[in-house]
């Protein structure tokens, strides 16, 4: 059963056993917490969770868990005056249920640094709103605590429930009453800090809450969906062992198909693990319910194997449809309904159907006019649009089309035909995966700047809400105003290649659209070159994501790139040949938020685009050039296998100093969204494996250093986390999502499968995950992950970063039942560079003599194909290199 699944039916029996103590009697459940609803009463060991900070911009509020069990919260701005609210700063305790007859007793303690006034409720956390106990509730009063400057304050208060109630919170209002001298005069608002202590909600006939679920431990990691018959197969076991340990491969029946030992990784900083490797390559037969057993002691029964995994050929089938449904899901201005939703649970009404807007009247651009950009996908968990992160997730989806369409995949079947992703489109002759780019860029095309103003021609960097909106808001429940933001180099410039992308893959389907994205494609080419310096701000704002950049060199050549492919023209040859990014491929991102990260391309660095579509899309530079981008291409890749070779889990991405976008402060570790940067990787080893095809034969380091790179995002982790919804045995279930918000709100529903977490991000930006006692710095990157909805800066979900897992996952349906014939298998060019000579003979006696498996091609290596690595196969390649046998 997935993890999934039995964390549904543990939170439907847990539901039923609140209400009944009777029916608890008929389960074996256990639970925790009995007499008090409160689940965090004193915050020791500086875990304040789930109580939390919230704010309504433009107040401000900080907050730190002292070493002594003290939630210190300090209050350092307030709303405008005459319309702030008293709830504009909170600090609350959700996901309460509250019983009819019950008598409950509410009791705190709290401190304020100076005289000040708090409102303190339980009440629902939504609509339709009600309140269940304030300050003198039962005189008809909504009263405060008064508390004087450095007195600590205790209340206690008792009432009965009068009826049923869930989704209720324990929350206390710290900014000031509307109406007050204070809430009056804002600017002039002195700071305050308050300090919690002893929480509670008392209920002698509460019998507690179900015990959680523990998150998995098995110390054996591995994709939890499985491999294909011809791939590598590896796994990292977390064990602190100095001498190799003992494994088999079991099938479903139970019966160990193969056994070996492992290699000694040692330690691995990015997860503070100390490791081991398992190489189990040399299995082939497919089949279902495989595991890996250990023999590493462990205190938990189960704890020393794997998770259950698959061999076969249909490890990315399903995959590949569900990453791709995401963006029907993620559509504005259109109602998500049956059948193309799938299920009913995902069905909503249409949101910002007459999205027509102005620029934003608070930043310094100033201009009348409105545009229309209605429709289009919403950026990520939030309602907003952006330009240069559309840019980059049309692009990638639309390259996944035109991969299959240059490189020999079969573009009628893959990777999206006409009719197969079950879309509003599907039917009408074009393939779905143009219709569902379509829907985004036409919405992105809206944001050029009309003609007649000073910035024709150039794109707004994003529109979005003035404010953020609150998790549960259904995007027709938005009812925010929303800005244009100012135009910016970076934008046009995204808007340019994208459109100029769109307009050849087109063109022999709709002229009339091919045109129309030509044409702003060019115009936004001149107003680029026109305004090459209007920079996206990286300060954070509010209703919308940052998105700085303060380079762009990289987009300048990547759109001149994407113009050249379409029309051929020299002014654009002439630029790319004079760029200092022509025909590079990077493997360290340069400028905007992520300089210095690890990384082939993101929104913000943009060169290596524009080298993939020179390599791909015939066009006339010389076949040198292009030969040169194609090793390029290959040597990034060979950078990012290394990498992976290096960390105990096989992650392509380093350890990097990090910025972040709200305060600019840095730490060492994994950025923001770090699984895309993996997945992003994965895409240029797939195209080194496409640019290696010599006479047939392609280089399997490159699709298995791809496979690697998925194998870390499905559960080869130290979080044994699955971190695509859905999938695999432990897999992603509370993204951060507006619509997708059961966690926050059971009457919203789960996310559907195929949504990508952006993973693992040391900055831990967000409330929630410091509410944990988690520290920036101090938890290893690898480990700075939550799946929980309100982590935003760990678990967000968005356009960007499914697209790439679509890319990947339509890909290895399509390449990866291929691995392994007699086309890709070179016997005896052990390190797969096309040649079998004494650095193979080499790197052979090491891999035996270390048992280590890790910086070989095992297939080639395996020279008698008997399914091992070992003192035969050696002798053979001996034989060969002596000329006593061929190969």
């Amino acid at each position: 059963m997935k993890k999934r699944l039995v964390k549904k039916v543990a939170m439907l029996i847990a539901m039923v056993l609140v209400l009944s103590s009777l029916i608890g009697q008929a389960f074996a459940v256990e639970y925790e917490g009995a007499g008090d609803l409160i689940r965090n009463h004193t915050f020791d060991n500086r875990i304040g969770l789930p109580w939390h900070v919230v704010e309504s911009y433009p107040a401000k509020a900080d907050f730190e868990i002292t070493t002594d069990g003290k939630y210190k919260i300090t209050a350092n701005k307030i709303g405008p005056a005459g319309t702030g609210e008293r709830w504009d700063i909170q600090f609350r305790h959700r996901g309460l249920t509250l019983q009819q007859g019950h008598t409950y007793t509410v009791q705190f303690t709290v401190t304020a640094s100076r005289a000040c006034k708090i409102y303190p409720k339980v009440g629902d956390q939504g609509d339709p709103y009600a309140e269940y106990w304030h300050m003198n509730i039962d005189q008809g009063k909504w009263d405060f605590v008064e508390l004087q400057a450095g007195v600590a304050k205790t209340i206690t208060a008792q009432w009965q429930q009068k009826v049923d109630k869930s989704n209720v919170e324990f929350a206390f209002h710290l900014a000031p009453e509307k109406g007050t001298s204070e809430a009056n005069n804002p600017d002039s608002f002195q700071p305050i800090t308050y300090t919690f202590d002893d929480m509670y909600i008392k209920d002698p006939q509460f019998i507690g809450y179900p015990k959680a679920i523990p998150e998995p431990t098995n110390v054996v990691r591995l994709n939890q969906e499985g491999f294909y018959p011809n791939s590598d197969k590896i796994a990292t076991v977390k064990t602190s062992s100095t001498t190799p340990i003992n494994w088999q491969l079991v099938n479903s029946a139970g019966t160990a198909v193969l056994t070996g030992k492992s290699t000694i990784k040692g330690a691995d900083h990015a997860s503070g693990d100390n490791v081991h490797i398992i190489d189990f390559s040399s299995y082939k037969t497919v089949g279902t319910g495989y595991k890996i057993v250990t023999d590493v002691p462990v205190t938990t029964v189960g704890d020393n194997e794997s998770m259950k995994f698959n061999i076969g050929n249909d490890i990315y089938t399903q995959m590949k449809y569900d990453s791709m449904k995401y963006f029907y899901h993620n559509r504005s201005a259109i109602p998500i309904q049956m059948p193309y939703c799938d299920q009913a649970q995902w069905a909503r009404p249409a949101g910002h159907t007459s999205d027509i807007l102005s620029p934003d009247p608070t930043k310094d651009y100033k201009a009348n006019y409105t545009l229309d950009v209605t429709g289009g996908w919403y950026d990520a968990g939030d309602h907003g649009k952006y330009v240069v992160n559309g840019g980059i997730s049309t692009w990638t989806v639309m390259n996944a089309y035109e991969r299959a369409l240059h490189l020999g995949g079969d573009t009628s079947v893959a990777p999206f035909k006409d009719g197969s992703l079950n879309i509003p489109e599907s039917g009408n002759g074009y393939p779905d995966i143009l219709d569902e780019t379509r829907y985004n860029l036409k919405t992105l095309l809206n944001m050029q700047v009309p003609a007649g103003n000073e910035l024709a021609g150039m794109a707004h960097h994003k529109a979005h809400d003035e404010r953020w909106t609150a998790l549960a808001t259904r995007p027709d429940q938005d009812t925010m105003k929303r800005w244009l933001q100012p135009p910016s180099t970076a934008a046009t410039l995204n808007l340019a290649a994208i459109a100029a992308q769109g307009s050849r893959l087109w063109k022999q389907y709709d002229s009339a659209f091919a045109t129309k994205c030509l044409t702003a494609a060019e115009t936004a080419w001149d107003a680029a070159v026109a305004h090459p310096a209007i920079y996206a701000t990286m300060e954070q704002g509010a209703g919308g994501g940052a998105y700085g950049d303060n380079y762009v060199l990289d987009d300048f050549y990547w759109a001149a790139c994407e113009l050249y492919a379409t029309t051929g023209s020299d002014k654009y040859l002439n630029y790319i040949k004079s760029s200092k990014h022509y025909l590079e491929m990077p493997t360290e991102l340069t400028g905007g938020e992520d300089n210095g990260l690890t990384g082939a391309f993101d929104w913000g660095c943009t060169a290596g685009m524009g080298t993939i579509t020179l390599a791909l899309v015939p066009n006339k530079l010389p076949a040198t050039d292009v030969a040169k981008a194609k090793a390029n291409i290959q040597a990034a890749a060979d950078k990012f296998i290394s990498i992976e070779n290096a960390q105990g889990y096989g992650v392509p991405i380093e350890e990097k100093v990090i910025s972040s976008p709200f305060d600019q402060s840095t730490v060492s570790g994994f950025p923001w969204g770090s699984n895309s940067f993996v997945i992003n990787e994965a895409i240029v080893m797939s195209y080194a494996y496409e640019f290696s095809n010599v006479n047939g034969a392609k280089n399997n380091k490159y699709i298995n250093g791809a496979i690697t790179a998925m194998d870390y995002i499905l559960g080869r982790n130290p979080n044994v986390q699955s971190y695509i919804t859905g999938y695999g045995d432990n897999p992603l279930e509370n993204p951060h999502h507006r619509f997708w918000s059961y966690q926050a709100d059971n009457s919203f529903p789960h996310p559907p499968a195929g949504c990508l977490s952006g993973g693992p991000n040391s900055g831990l930006q967000d409330p929630w995950v410091k509410g944990s006692g988690w520290q920036p710095g101090v938890r290893p990157a690898e480990m700075c992950f939550m799946d929980n909805i309100e982590s935003w800066s760990t678990n967000e979900i968005t356009i960007n970063w499914n697209a790439p897992l679509a890319w990947m996952s339509a890909y290895l349906a399509e390449a990866g039942p291929k691995i392994g014939g007699s086309s890709t298998v070179n016997l005896g060019d052990v390190n797969a560079d096309g040649n079998k000579d004494a650095i193979d003979f080499a790197l052979l006696k090491k891999a035996l003599l270390t048992q280590d498996n890790s910086t070989i091609n095992v297939a080639n290596a395996d020279i008698n194909k008997d399914g091992a690595v070992d003192a035969v196969d050696f002798a053979l390649l001996k034989s060969f290199l002596l000329g006593k046998i061929t190969l």
